[in-house]
């Protein structure tokens, strides 16, 4: 039997792996870099905003609609709570207390709260997938609290901020795939990215606005970046993989970021790389593998 369409990988399929691994991984040592410098909101507040603009630019040369049926504008915003402003927020907060190539690890345990959220709130199968993915990322995260125990008190809270984003992550992940929503995922994103500009804008004036300075070239540099690469091009370029490919072979884009992300981080930032690190990398690889791969369909 002939092979699916979703199955047919092609050398642009390859490239736009590629490209979402790279720009995703090195994406927590460059925002590493800034927020140690820079205020971490404000810094997010601006790739959110040229995000929007790159977005916007793309959907304007495809002439996608970004129409929202008046029903769905609610449930839009939303979603964007969970999957951008939370994420973020956790994220780059945690960014400021703990190593790059160890943020990664803990913030790509979301795809198994995704799952665990749609078994407690949309009633989904409780598998021996979920109870071994759940247990393998709460290991991971054990090693890693182990070790942030050891250190002064500002990391343990590093570490509960991540893990706090990727709960939220996982949890809107669940809801937008069991959301009716008739708008496209690209334009999901551009709202959802407006969303996270407005936010993360009103948080940098009510608790940064003391701390604001231009930023340097090199900080434009990471904005650039952060806008354009990681959440313009990275998001076009996911969508259009995990539209075409097997739920296992878009997986492998998601399940190479920490690995990426732990290497950048010692290879850009001088971080050095733990043992309890690689444990925690090994186990969450392995939960993600459990999550991902779709079970085997038995013949009739």
């Amino acid at each position: 039997m002939p092979s699916s369409p979703a199955q047919n990988i092609t050398g642009k399929d390859l490239l736009m792996i590629l490209i979402v691994t790279l720009s995703w991984g090195m994406n927590y040592p460059i925002m590493k870099y800034v927020v140690t410098h820079y205020p971490p909101v404000s810094f997010r507040a601006l790739t959110f905003m040229l995000g929007c603009l790159s977005l916007g630019a793309y959907v304007w040369h495809t002439r996608e609609s970004l129409f929202v049926p008046p029903q769905e504008r609610w449930l839009t915003f939303k979603l964007s709570l969970g999957n951008m402003v939370l994420w973020h927020l956790g994220l780059v907060m945690g960014l400021t207390l703990l190593k790059s190539g160890r943020t990664a690890i803990i913030g790509y345990t979301m795809p198994v709260w995704a799952l665990l959220a749609s078994v407690l709130f949309f009633k989904a199968q409780f598998t021996w997938r979920t109870s071994l993915g759940v247990v393998l990322s709460l290991s991971a995260t054990y090693f890693l609290a182990k070790e942030e125990m050891a250190h002064f008190a500002g990391q343990p809270l590093g570490l509960a901020m991540t893990l706090g984003a990727a709960i939220a992550w996982g949890t809107g992940n669940a809801m937008i795939k069991h959301s009716k929503l008739s708008i496209s995922s690209i334009s999901l994103t551009f709202w959802m990215l407006c969303s996270g500009m407005l936010i993360f804008s009103l948080i940098s004036v009510a608790f940064e606005r003391e701390a604001w300075r231009w930023p340097h070239w090199v900080e434009w540099l990471a904005v650039l970046y952060g806008g354009v690469v990681t959440f313009a091009i990275s998001y076009v370029a996911w969508f259009r993989v995990a539209r075409k490919l097997t739920p296992v072979t878009s997986g492998l884009s998601i399940m190479l970021v920490p690995v990426v992300g732990l290497m950048g981080g010692g290879w850009m930032l001088g971080e050095s790389i733990a043992q309890s690190d690689l444990y925690a990398l090994g186990l969450i690889l392995a939960a993600m593998a459990v999550v991902l791969m779709p079970s085997r369909k038995t013949s009739p």
